[in-house]
């Protein structure tokens, strides 16, 4: 493999302006777009397996809250149900019908309207423009928005990888993205590849001091969920130190102002809707149990699941391994910190504390972790150096695990994810 870095002319090829240089970063990347997709396709065809071997042993069994409004426990058909569960369930219902009808209103299931207001609308305004096509239905139009951004995802990981390590670590950056343990979530229909994606590109145009593009990538992720808020803290702080030292003119300064602005935008727009910015608070709140809590609840589970003071947290398999995760992203984190640009480091360490600082579920840790990719630079450096033979072992052993985790986590655990 080629392990020409990034600042070589390899990747601005002097002929065809930007469209050239497009197609010239596409087929850089496609290596890492293929394993990437190879790797997906292998985890989610054991979790495939696994899901119907669990519905063949006990078709009845209810294995799984879904998400929806009394968080019902639903019996297994197939992995989709896991794939388009749980906040996949709203995403899929904005993307079809759209935000709704007037707050205090409630639609044809009975579920209010105001409660869509919960959701970021990027990803299903992304998707619902594709359900007026013919013979693609919301379920698909969503599972199409993941899939593209996931491989944009892939994409801009192997942009940062070889920008900072050369050809190899890109490729190994984006493989090692895909075998993660809640990698199940980047295929169903969840915002965490396309935050991923805008969080990479961000973070990639931060390192090439492309300050207007940080500035609007970073301002679109606002439009994706909450936790945006790392990635326009990282791009806003970097731009605050560019503009500091005096350096890309007046460029920094237009992305300290960008870098907000959807995030502002939607809580503006929502918080009309509803009333007040206290009556979208509550419905995070009282409805889906989401708020911040400088990290009381995580800390009393991990404390549970440590001391095994608690049945219902210490006694249940899922708890103890995404504990197993949390301190495993903590342990890379430490390890990222003098290896890497500062920026990949406060971006990383800022979702971290977003992820433990909110009140959610111990199961869903893994889950909200996986946009914080730049601590899978240090596995990616170091498998990087592996002969192509023993990187197949170790990429088709992880991906494996990948799948196991995926079809065991929903169907055999009874957790949300």
């Amino acid at each position: 493999m080629d392990d020409t870095p990034a600042s070589e002319t390899t990747e601005r090829p002097d002929a065809g302006g930007r469209l050239a240089r497009l197609r010239a970063s596409a087929r850089l990347a496609s290596p890492a777009i293929v394993l990437y997709l190879f790797l997906r396709s292998l985890s989610l065809d054991v979790m495939y397996v696994l899901a119907a071997h669990a519905h063949e042993q006990d078709p009845d069994r209810n294995v799984f809250p879904d998400g929806s409004i009394g968080n019902q426990w639903r019996g297994f058909t197939s992995m989709m149900d896991a794939l388009l569960s749980w906040d996949g369930r709203w995403y899929i219902k904005i993307a079809g019908q759209g935000l709704g009808g007037p707050v205090g209103a409630v639609d044809a299931e009975g579920v209010p309207y105001a409660l869509r207001l919960a959701f970021f609308p990027l990803y299903p305004w992304l998707a619902r423009p594709l359900t007026f096509v013919p013979f693609i239905s919301p379920v698909v139009a969503c599972l199409i928005v993941s899939f593209v951004s996931a491989v944009a995802a892939a994409w801009g990981l192997y942009a940062i990888g070889r920008h900072l390590h050369g050809h190899r670590t890109g490729i190994m950056l984006a493989a090692a993205w895909a075998v993660v343990p809640t990698a199940m979530t980047q295929n169903g229909a969840f915002t965490e590849s396309l935050f991923t994606a805008l969080a990479a590109w961000a973070l990639y145009a931060v390192l090439k001091e492309r300050w207007l593009i940080a500035g609007v990538i970073a301002g679109v992720s606002g439009l994706s969920r909450p936790t945006a808020v790392a990635l326009i803290g990282t791009v806003g702080l970097a731009a605050l130190v560019a503009a500091i030292s005096r350096k890309g003119g007046w460029r920094p300064y237009a992305a300290m102002v960008l870098a907000p602005a959807g995030l502002v935008a939607y809580f503006v727009f929502a918080s009309a809707r509803l009333g007040g910015f206290s009556e979208y608070v509550e419905i995070h709140n009282n409805t889906f149990g989401a708020r911040w809590d400088y990290g009381e609840n995580t800390w009393n589970m991990v404390r549970d699941i440590l001391l095994g003071v608690d049945g219902d947290n210490a006694d249940k398999p899922i708890r103890v391994l995404s504990l197993l995760i949390l301190a495993g992203f903590v342990l890379l984190l430490g390890l990222l910190v003098f290896r890497a640009p500062w920026q990949l480091t406060v971006y990383a360490l800022a979702m971290l504390i977003m992820a433990i600082g909110s009140r959610t579920h111990m199961s869903m840790m893994g889950r909200h972790l996986l946009p914080a990719f730049p601590v899978l630079l240090v596995p990616a450096v170091l498998m990087a150096r592996l002969s192509n033979r023993d990187l197949g072992i170790v990429l088709g052993l992880l991906a494996l695990l990948s799948g196991w985790y995926g079809g065991w986590l929903p169907f055999i655990s009874g957790q949300a994810i």
